[in-house]
């Protein structure tokens, strides 16, 4: 009697009855394999407690939506400019317009409340994935921490994208570019422009080569992981139009620095208007690069490389227009002598 009167108090202190108590063991008990019996059943439920204990604290441990935000982006800050504003704008709206879901642990959050928060954040296609990118990071970065089982957006199915198709330049518009970026006003954009041409190098990329990263004696232009878009480094080849080029802009002299000149993108929007160029999209210098590489060098697989492109099949169905690009125009693209 005093025994169950020390035990009754013991588990009124811990907030449950004897019953509780006695009711919880059978069911520990229970799930105990028939065959142990005695001391041997007693230590397969401490087993089962010690076991369950860790189970319980590995699922437990985890933090708010909004902390693993602040360690994803604390981890990407050695991300380029252009990359970082995009994290933090995204992450940004995500926190500041759903805060219901900001405070809430990153564990508990489901892949129906995700899909819930980007339909609502972004509207458009682009944005919905552009979205759903950023916020598969922030949970694969809890991941990678223990604050979550599994990711809740991998299921999340993304908008399939169908890029509208990008011309070439016409031998016209060619012309046309490069004349007017001979002229004094603009000639210290011709470095670049080349590069963009002749090597296929994107805007971006172009603006942060450096004069040190062109290698005259093997006829390269070396690209470091730092000044890539997709994050790893390639070494495209220097044609001899290329290099006549930028012999010619250079007048014989050694640069240092980069090889973009300050007020770029002013400079750059002059010189289109000035050419005449109307409509102008984005990477257009750069499909021109690859629609005549092909036409004329007639190597998929040289252009890849030179694209840095790890598949052929954005080649194939994005990059190549070679609608107009006769075979006299491609050998003429590559010839030193039409340009310098």
């Amino acid at each position: 009697m005093i025994l169950k009167i020390e035990h009754n108090g013991w588990f009124r202190s811990m907030g449950i009855t004897l019953e509780d108590a006695v009711r919880l063991s059978r069911e520990l008990l229970e799930r105990c394999p028939k065959n142990r019996k005695g001391v041997q059943r007693l230590n397969y439920c401490r087993r089962i407690i010690e076991e369950g204990n860790r189970v319980v604290k590995e699922a437990e441990q985890t933090v708010t939506l909004r902390e693993a935000v602040r360690t994803s982006l604390r981890e990407r800050e050695g991300r380029r400019p252009s990359t970082l504003r995009e994290l933090h704008y995204v992450s940004k709206r995500i926190l500041e317009s759903q805060t219901h879901i900001a405070s809430r642990p990153l564990r508990s959050i489901k892949p129906n409340e995700c899909q819930g928060v980007l339909a609502a954040l972004f509207p458009t296609p682009r944005q919905f994935n552009k979205g759903c990118t950023v916020l598969h990071s922030i949970f694969a970065c809890g991941e990678r921490h223990g604050w979550c089982s599994g990711n809740p957006v991998a299921s999340i199915p993304k908008y399939s994208m169908r890029e509208a198709e990008i011309e070439s330049l016409g031998w016209g518009e060619l012309e046309r570019l490069l004349s007017a970026v001979k002229q004094p006003a603009h000639r210290c954009l011709a470095p670049v422009v080349g590069l963009m041409l002749w090597a296929g190098i994107r805007p971006a990329e172009a603006q942060r080569v450096e004069w040190e990263d062109i290698d005259w004696e093997e006829g390269v232009i070396l690209l470091p992981a730092r000044h890539s878009k997709t994050g790893g480094a390639r070494c495209v080849t220097m044609q001899p139009v290329l290099k006549r080029w930028l012999v010619r802009v250079c007048n014989g002299e050694k640069h240092k620095g980069l090889v973009c000149p300050r007020g770029w993108n002013y400079r750059w929007q002059r010189l289109r208007h000035e050419s005449g160029m109307k409509g102008w999209q984005q990477d257009v210098l750069r499909h021109t690069f690859a629609s005549y590489h092909l036409k004329y060098f007639r190597d998929l697989a040289q252009l890849q490389i030179e694209m840095g492109h790890s598949t052929p099949n954005l080649l194939r169905t994005r990059y190549l227009n070679m609608r107009g690009i006769t075979r006299e125009h491609a050998q003429l693209f590559w010839s030193p002598q039409s340009w310098c």
